[in-house]
């Protein structure tokens, strides 16, 4: 799939799936560029994510996940490695970053195994269906 300048990616990634039909698959790959990304870092202690916001482009040096079904919908989770201008990298779980120029993005859909987010207590684990 590929992503143009100014699309929101976690969005467009979303309508995406919806409209393909695509709901089960691994994202293997994913390269281009994001500014204004929101990845953070899964606290165990609090059972929940702390947020770091970026706003200056940044280059994307890997995006890696996977696709299920969330409550009947196509859901990606996704982490993602970036570079700035500094070449240093920073990364986490992807919670949204706008396209600058294009983002190119390869998933293989899983047709024989349905991936599903289930519910959990403090978050939802990933199973096969």
């Amino acid at each position: 799939m590929r992503f143009d300048d100014g699309d929101s990616l976690i969005e467009s990634l979303h309508f995406k799936l919806s409209e393909t039909g695509l709901n089960s698959g691994i994202v293997i790959s994913g390269i281009g560029m994001l500014k204004n990304v929101t990845i953070g870092w899964f606290n165990l202690d609090t059972s929940g994510y702390e947020h770091s916001t970026y706003s200056e482009p940044h280059e994307v040096l890997s995006l890696s996940g996977n696709v299920s079904l969330k409550d009947g919908k196509p859901f990606a989770h996704i982490h993602t490695s970036l570079a700035g201008r500094d070449n240093r990298v920073i990364g986490g779980h992807l919670f949204s970053g706008i396209v600058c120029n294009t983002v190119e993005l390869f998933i293989l859909e899983s047709k024989s195994i349905n991936l599903i987010r289930q519910k959990g207590d403090t978050f939802r684990p990933l199973g096969i269906k």
